[in-house]
């Protein structure tokens, strides 16, 4: 290996120093990180901790707890994030196996991407039945009452969906809607360990939905992919064969991604 191939060190110590404090924090725990760890692991006295870390907070890539004054990440995160899945032409690289999948259903496909406040469904695909479900490309859904939004919600640390839940809520939408936030967190397990996720007639009356996590290469969720059905014909047998088609097309579109590694081998070692 060639000097030029080893990663040359930040000009700007403060940045090297900031970005020392963003992994302590994003290797701990789910209630945060304490200055004085902080301190410790970044190898930096308090004052000038504090002092980075009250800029990190301020550009929102931190934020603080309220209450325990601990550190966790921040949202501003989630939102460069996005712009990193858009560089990967998930959309583009997703399309043939959305029709494959649509081919395979009869019912209609969707492909969503996280966004800061709610999830954009980038493409979806109308079922071949003369009843099926309107496929609304472009449009926004939230997290907490969608297949694809708890596919990504499962997959998160608590303290970036608790953070969503604080800045959106979870409005009520149907008399099925999960609207308290230990009820849809105690869904999360549950969905983590069988690969997919349901919404049954949460987000709209006589629909049921069924959605799994697409992954990238750096074990991340980066979107996921949906199909949607009237109830009369979403039953639990019919969930059952779908759930293996829906989770088998999103396993494709993280291969097509790059990402070596099924999304259904890793799930079961995700830190929580």
């Amino acid at each position: 290996m060639t000097a030029s191939a080893s990663p040359k060190p930040p000009r700007i110590q403060a940045l090297a120093r900031a970005s020392a404090i963003i992994d302590v924090i994003a290797a701990g725990g789910a209630e945060g990180v304490g200055l004085s760890e902080i301190s410790r692991a970044a190898a930096l006295n308090k004052t000038t901790a504090f002092n980075l870390l009250a800029s990190l907070v301020t550009l929102r890539f931190i934020e603080q707890d309220e209450h325990s004054r601990w550190y966790r990440l921040g949202v501003r995160n989630v939102e460069l994030g996005r712009i990193v899945q858009k560089r990967l032409h998930i959309p583009n690289l997703a399309r043939p196996i959305l029709m494959d999948l649509c081919d395979k259903t009869k019912e209609t496909v969707s492909l969503g991407l996280p966004d800061l406040h709610d999830l954009f469904v980038v493409d979806s695909i109308g079922g071949s039945h003369f009843l099926h479900v309107a496929a609304n490309p472009g449009s926004r859904s939230m997290y907490h009452c969608t297949a694809l939004g708890k596919a990504m919600l499962a997959q998160w640390d608590a303290p970036i969906r608790h953070t969503l839940y604080r800045l959106c809520g979870l409005p009520r939408l149907t008399p099925r809607t999960i609207t308290d936030i230990d009820t849809l967190d105690a869904q999360l397990p549950e969905i983590l360990a069988r690969g997919y996720a349901l919404d049954v007639e949460e987000n709209a009356a006589g629909v049921t939905c069924i959605g799994a996590p697409i992954f990238n290469g750096f074990d991340d969720v980066a979107a996921a992919i949906s199909v949607t059905g009237p109830s009369s014909r979403m039953t639990a047998d019919a969930l059952d064969k779908i759930a293996i088609d829906v989770i088998a097309a999103a396993n494709a579109v993280t291969a097509a991604i790059g990402c070596d590694e099924r999304p259904d081998n890793r799930v079961s070692r995700r830190r929580r």
